[in-house]
């Protein structure tokens, strides 16, 4: 069964709105034997704990100073105005997935701590037993057990960031215990991971195959176990790579595990992987043939046969504004309008049309839109290019004109002001969106004009994943849009398996999982050749097919906030994001001949992205050091 988290303000709404039905003394006030001698009254005591998983989607924050600060998830404070702000500072403009906003990593630490949350969850496994002779035996077993898989969410959002962490299973008071009962030390990387998987582990034998909306149920569970047990077997396998033997976090296992652990990992994700295969999903296909709609579409249907697991929006109580940061303003959005776009290098990972020929020059295309004649359609359905429609308008993109373009691509040494061929009297750029010369469009009226910050295509191409092309433009607005986020679906748990397949030698399995992909996808190539040669492109060895799987995981989850997680646990973040610069597809008009090109530029602000070799983990926050010293020594290189 499908699955949504219900919305935050509704469903405490639905909670206090139906207290009489418990029957509680004085009326409204919730004890612990109502909530945790009924299942009505567990499914509202887990109700917070839901709503403060981390789930990263479409109002997280990366860095900012409006954020809740207990836990790192704006998303989950009623009331915050500030959610418009959040995809500037997303995960996706942070690593270079979209070109926008200039988020600093601030060493890749995000502070999120979320000890508050894990009392809660602790709060309920210590005492639930308590009631055990108020169900039966399965009954009281799967609600112990979605009590564990909520606990192993939140260590997983602790593990991927920090390595190792104190564990801690009972309940403590913050206010009155005892300082030294209070500062647990960290246990180390290994154990963390295997108190996750064992949570895990539980939740999957126990909890229901199918669940109500808002609940999480046994295959659920299983992809969480997916995911987090690839990122444990990453790190176990790649961390030996960074140098960092000496740092003294690393030498007390704190930061890092013994490579020979990562067998066991990949082995527990590729499992958990075989047990959703079993489950009742399916890859979506519902709009075939038409691949590039049906890959949109999946991100729009609510009842979709990929979906495991999406937190909802009721674009009321509870909205986002994804739409109105990704879409121009005024013909698509009523807000502020578009803050981040597509970067061309990654368009270039699909299959995608050669923008030069076997000379070095530019090709010649009839119409600005002919670009997608060839393009893969998973990349139609990911990027709205010229000519597609949205809110009944279509998409107009220029960034301007050659009077005479003769030469090679090369000789427009990436769009510099300083090339020959872009002389001002020979290259003409619009100053305004829209903007004419003698009758021909200089800047089309949806980008890329030298013009503004805000609202203006920078990189040749708009953002389509997740968008609702039948919301009106009025509804485009701040907080006003009712997608939901996907948390787990189908295609991700075939890429974890894939790639933890691939990992234990069983290459062949591992692509027939990426070959369904690439079959849904409409890739020309759906099942690659094996191909074991080597490079080290990383500082360590890695096989080309084991590469291309890697690729796989970011033409298929683009912008879905896998990407920042996977360099990290790859321990190649320094490696790729090292003075990156994005590309941007910038199409002209040549005059003289009545044709288009397309031209690879450099970004607009000639802007760089360099992730530190720090990021592999983050600072345990210095605001928790200072209450517990046991937390050091700190993680490597801060």
């Amino acid at each position: 069964m499908k699955l949504k988290l219900i919305l935050f303000a509704a469903i405490i709404g639905f909670a206090f709105s139906s207290c009489h039905d418990l029957e509680l003394q004085p009326k409204g006030i919730l004890d612990e034997p109502a909530l945790f001698g009924t299942a009505y009254g567990v499914q509202k005591y887990f109700v917070q704990a839901y709503m403060r998983l981390p789930i990263e989607d479409f109002i997280y924050y990366v860095n900012t100073t409006d954020q809740d600060l207990t836990n790192n998830f704006i998303g989950y404070m009623p009331g915050n105005s500030n959610k418009w702000q959040a995809y500037k500072n997303s995960l996706a403009q942070m690593d270079g997935e979209i070109y926008g906003w200039n988020v600093a990593m601030n060493g890749a630490g995000f502070g999120y701590w979320p000890y508050a949350p894990i009392r809660y969850i602790n709060t309920f496994i210590n005492n639930f037993p308590n009631y055990k002779d108020k169900y039966d035996a399965a009954t009281y077993n799967s609600l112990l057990a979605e009590g564990r898989f909520l606990r192993a969410f939140y260590y997983e959002g602790l593990a991927k960031r920090y390595g190792g962490v104190p564990i801690v299973t009972d309940v403590q008071d913050p206010v009155n215990g005892d300082p030294t009962t209070l500062s647990v030390p960290r246990n180390t990387e290994y154990d963390t991971w295997k108190f996750i998987q064992a949570d895990l582990t539980f939740a999957m034998a126990n909890m229901s195959a199918t669940s109500v909306s808002g609940r999480a149920n046994k295959y659920v569970a299983a992809a969480l176990m997916s995911r987090a047990m690839l990122y444990a077997g990453r790190v176990a396998k790649y961390t030996q790579y960074l140098g960092l033997s000496t740092d003294a976090s690393v030498q007390k296992g704190f930061a890092g595990m013994d490579p020979s652990k990562a067998t066991e990992f990949f082995q527990a994700s590729y499992d958990a992987g075989l047990l959703i295969k079993q489950g009742p999903y399916a890859l979506y296909t519902k709009n075939y043939p038409d691949k590039a709609t049906n890959f949109a579409n999946l991100f729009l249907d609510k009842s979709s046969s990929e979906t495991l697991f999406s937190k909802g929006y009721d674009g009321q109580t509870f909205g986002h504004c994804y739409d109105a940061l990704m879409l121009p303003n005024p013909d698509m959005s009523s807000f502020v309008g578009s803050e981040g776009y597509p970067v061309l290098e990654i368009m270039q990972m699909y299959d995608f049309p050669s923008l030069t020929d076997a000379q070095g020059k530019p090709v010649r295309f009839n119409k600005r839109g002919d670009i997608k004649i060839g393009m893969e359609p998973r990349l139609q359905g990911t990027c709205f290019f010229d000519g597609d429609i949205c809110h009944n308008v279509a998409f107009e993109i220029q960034r301007g004109i050659y009077l005479h373009f003769g030469g090679l691509a090369s000789d427009a040494q990436s769009g510099s002001n300083n090339a020959p061929v872009n002389a001002t009297s020979n290259r003409l750029l619009g100053a305004s969106k829209g903007s004419t010369y003698q009758g021909v469009l200089l800047s089309g009226r949806h980008g890329m004009s030298t013009a503004g910050s805000e609202n203006n295509c920078f990189n040749g191409a708009f953002m389509r994943k997740y968008i609702d092309p039948t919301r009106t433009t009025a509804l485009t607005n701040v907080n006003k849009e009712n997608q939901s986020w996907i948390v787990f679906r189908l295609a991700e748990i075939y890429l974890n398996t894939a790639e933890a397949a691939y990992e234990l030698g069983k290459r062949t399995e591992a692509f027939d999982y990426i070959e369904a992909i690439r079959v849904r996808a409409g890739c020309l190539v759906t099942r690659p050749a094996l191909n074991q040669s080597t490079s080290s492109t990383y500082g360590y060895p890695i096989e080309a097919s084991l590469q291309f799987i890697r690729d796989e995981r970011l033409r298929e989850l683009y912008t879905e906030n896998h990407y920042w997680w996977d360099l990290k646990t790859w321990r190649i973040a320094d490696q790729v994001l090292n003075q990156h610069y994005p590309r941007a597809l910038s199409c002209y008009y040549v005059f003289d001949e009545g044709k288009y090109i397309f031209i690879d530029e450099v970004n607009r602000d000639n802007r760089n992205i360099t992730a530190p070799k720090n990021a592999a983990y983050e600072k345990i926050p210095q605001t928790e050091i200072n209450k517990n010293t046991n937390l050091l020594p700190q993680n490597p290189l801060y």
